[in-house]
C-alpha cells in the first residue's frame, strides 16, 4: 500500500507516493512544518540545478551530493503544496517541472531520496523517508532497490524480499562487530547471484545502501552505493 497526497490542482504532472512500511503515521497531509534533508542517488542528479518550494517561494538546494545528505532545509508553514522543483527545465508556458513531495503526518526526520526518471518532465522522482535515529536506528542497514528486479538479500542469518523499483527494506544484523556476508540474488533465481560480498558490521554505523544496475544487460549484475553516518562522529 502506497499513500499519496491529493491536491485540488497540482503544480505539477506527477506525485509522489511514499512506502507506508518507512512512514510513522498511515494518512498524509499537506506538510505544516519540517526540517528536510536531500540525497540524490548519482553525482550527475547532485550536479542538476533544484529547488524546494514551499509557502514561501523556492529555495535553491545548493549543497547536493551523491555521498551525503544535503544541509537542513525548514518548510515554512502554509497551503501550498511542497514541491521540488527543477530550476533546469521548463514546461510549456514557463511553468516549472517538478514533483510534489508527499510527507506522512509524524515523521520526524524527512530525507528526500531522489533519483533519475525519464519518463518525469523534471527528469527526476522522489521518494521520502524516515531518517531519524528512532525510525533508522545505528547498526542498521536500509537497502533502496533503485532497479526494475524483485531481489532477495540475505545478510548474515537473514533473508529479506527487496521489491523493485524504489523499494526500502531495513535490515539489522544486531550483535558485536564482525564480518557478515550480504548477497543478493533474483526473487525466482537464487542460483544467479547479482551481488556477493563481506561487509563489516559496525553497530555504530548506519548504512543506507543504495542498488543500482550495472549498465550491462548482459550481465545483469549490481553495484551498491553506500552512504554511511557513524554515531560517534559529528554531523
Amino acid at each position: 500500500m502506497k499513500t499519496t497526497l491529493q491536491t485540488p490542482a497540482s503544480r505539477f504532472p506527477h506525485s509522489i507516493s511514499v512506502p507506508s512500511a518507512i512512514a510513522v503515521a498511515g494518512f498524509s497531509t499537506l506538510l505544516t512544518a519540517a526540517e528536510l534533508r536531500f540525497l540524490p542517488v548519482s553525482q550527475e542528479l547532485a550536479e542538476r540545478k533544484m529547488a524546494l518550494l514551499d509557502a514561501k517561494g523556492t529555495t535553491e538546494l545548493m549543497d547536493l551530493s551523491a555521498v551525503k545528505r544535503s544541509k537542513t532545509y525548514t518548510v515554512k508553514e502554509g497551503e501550498t503544496p511542497l514541491g521540488l522543483v527543477a530550476l533546469d527545465r521548463e514546461r510549456p508556458g514557463g511553468k516549472p517541472s517538478g514533483v510534489e513531495l508527499t510527507i506522512p503526518e509524524g515523521m520526524e526526520s524527512p530525507l528526500v531520496l531522489v533519483f533519475p526518471d525519464a519518463d518525469n518532465a523534471a527528469g527526476f522522482r522522489a521518494v521520502v523517508v524516515e531518517d531519524s535515529v528512532a525510525g533508522f536506528p545505528w547498526g542498521t542497514l536500509r537497502f533502496v532497490n533503485t532497479t526494475e528486479k524483485a531481489l532477495t538479500l540475505r545478510c548474515d542469518k537473514d533473508s529479506k524480499l527487496v521489491p523493485a523499483s524504489h523499494s526500502v527494506v531495513d535490515l539489522a544484523p544486531g550483535g558485536e562487530a564482525r564480518n557478515i556476508g550480504v548477497q543478493l540474488t533474483p526473487e525466482n533465481g537464487p542460483e544467479e547471484v547479482l551481488y556477493s560480498a563481506v561487509w563489516e558490521h559496525d553497530p555504530n554505523l548506519r548504512k543506507l545502501v543504495f542498488i543500482l544496475g550495472d549498465g550491462n544487460e548482459a550481465t545483469a549484475e549490481l553495484t551498491l552505493a553506500i552512504i554511511p553516518q557513524d554515531k560517534r562522529a559529528k554531523d
